[in-house]
């Protein structure tokens, strides 16, 4: 029998304060085998043995057989029984600590699952927390060694280059849960102390609870969301050992415990929610993209520019200049501007992506040089395969208004893709691009907007054009 704080023998001694640390024990406080302990009236020496299935005394309170002297088991002094040899009479004893037993770890694992409380009950205060330490880094560890094996599979593939990317995943995998369980320490105690519960073996008692709980991390083995079960198993049995361990309220305990993992759970899978369906959304947006454009041949990155623009202008803030569409809060990529022998065209004097890598105050910056020399009555300007012809359209115009023009991208093709304030047309380029034109100059004219400027003049520079570049449309038959 020893003292939960120091291990100091405590047989055939009074209830009271340990001699070596103070900390006040009682036979009542342990548990033992039955028929293990001789409990001795401390009047007489008479031996009585503890038959109930904690070891102790049963009832716990009557007369010596002996002296007649009324006594109760925590009067009593403790001896160990002689039949026991070498063998420990003490029921409860942490199992990691007894370096005599065989697969110790796995013993721990389990009584940090099963019976986390009993397992710090029989852990020492004083002396056991380098042991905490070593058995979590086990479990970290342990593992952790999946990730790697994975990682080394992959490798195999060409899927993870050098022993650098395994040293950071050794790194991740191991100093990460031990930072987390130090953080998760502290703050657990600050709680305990915020709520005035008694903590009378301090902070490292606290650590002990959590890290010999830490058995429960081994879940993170499992595929897919293992973490997060092993994170809020462990979340469930460290309350529950340091609930024993201070002799707190049980309350506290799991509020301060178990509180801030649960916090963390919570917020992880309230992001990977935001992102499911955040990528549902995002899909079922694509899909409606692909069906006002299933008519078109409009590549992706143009039905992305496209849906940006159109968003602008039904907002009433269209761009002055295309290229303000781009930037990294922006989902349109500098390659919807490529053309067939151009990927990455030139807007002023920087590259589009240059542009699109730009600090947002730069962009802008360099996108007012370009215009401040625009007239203000701009029709039409053109960015690589892109003409827009978005400016003056506001949001409730006729819906057949072009927003912009996708040249062909291909060569040899002769198809030019048409985007509507609502939907999208195609158009050849060769016999019927300039009657698609008038068309839309009638529209326009109804509108109250300029003319564009024939197909050849738009497909021929970059603008900006303006009215004075248009044609008055001509009357087209079966056009109001």
């Amino acid at each position: 029998m020893k003292c939960p704080g120091c291990e100091y023998e405590l047989w055939n001694l009074k209830a009271g304060p340990c001699p070596e640390c103070g900390r006040p024990f009682k036979p009542s406080d342990f548990d033992f085998l039955p028929n293990a302990v001789k409990f001795c009236c401390p009047h007489c020496s008479q031996a009585y043995y503890g038959t109930n299935e904690n070891g102790q005394l049963e009832p716990d309170t009557f007369d010596c057989v002996s002296c007649g002297r009324h006594v109760t088991t925590d009067d009593m002094l403790l001896l160990p029984a002689e039949a026991l040899g070498k063998r420990t009479p003490t029921k409860s004893i942490n199992p990691w600590l007894d370096s005599n037993r065989k697969r110790r770890w796995f013993a721990t694992i389990a009584a940090g699952f099963g019976q986390p409380g009993r397992l710090l009950e029989a852990t020492p205060a004083i002396g056991s927390s380098s042991r905490a330490t070593s058995y979590a880094l086990l479990n970290f560890v342990m593992a952790g060694m999946f990730i790697l094996v994975l990682m080394a599979v992959a490798s195999l593939g060409g899927g993870m280059g050098g022993g650098g990317d395994f040293l950071l995943a050794l790194l991740a995998v191991v100093l990460g849960p031990a930072v987390l369980m130090g953080v998760w320490t502290l703050v657990a105690h600050g709680i305990l102390k915020l709520f005035k519960q008694p903590t009378p073996d301090g902070l490292g008692r606290t650590y002990q609870a959590i890290a010999f709980t830490s058995g429960a991390w081994l879940l993170a083995l499992l595929p897919c969301f293992g973490w997060t079960f092993g994170f809020l198993a462990w979340s469930l049995c460290a309350p529950v050992a340091v609930y024993r361990a201070h002799k707190c309220k049980l309350w506290a305990a799991i509020v301060a415990t178990g509180g801030p993992p649960m916090a963390v759970v919570l917020a992880v899978a309230g992001l990977y929610a935001w992102l499911i369906f955040g990528t549902v959304g995002m899909m079922q947006s694509m899909n409606v993209q692909q069906a006002w454009a299933a008519q078109s041949q409009l590549d992706f990155e143009v039905i992305m520019l496209t849906n940006e623009l159109r968003d602008n202008v039904k907002a009433g803030t269209p761009p002055l200049h295309g290229a303000s569409l781009l930037g990294q809060s922006s989902l349109t990529p500098y390659s919807a501007f490529a053309e067939a022998n151009n990927f990455d065209v030139l807007i002023g004097t920087h590259r589009a992506s240059q542009l699109d890598m730009m600090d947002p105050n730069r962009r802008e910056a360099a996108l007012r040089a370009i215009t401040s020399t625009w007239p203000s009555d701009v029709t039409a300007h053109r960015i690589g395969r892109i003409i827009f012809t978005h400016h003056g359209i506001d949001p409730g115009d006729d819906p057949a208004l072009w927003l912009l023009i996708e040249l062909p991208n291909t060569p040899g093709d002769t198809i030019a893709d048409a985007v509507h304030l609502d939907g999208a047309s195609m158009f050849d380029v060769g016999t019927g691009a300039q009657f698609e034109i008038d068309q839309q100059n009638q529209l326009r004219a109804k509108a109250g907007l300029p003319p564009l400027p024939s197909f050849q003049t738009m497909t021929a520079g970059t603008g900006p054009w303006t009215a004075a570049d248009g044609t008055p449309p001509p009357a087209t038959p079966g056009v109001p």
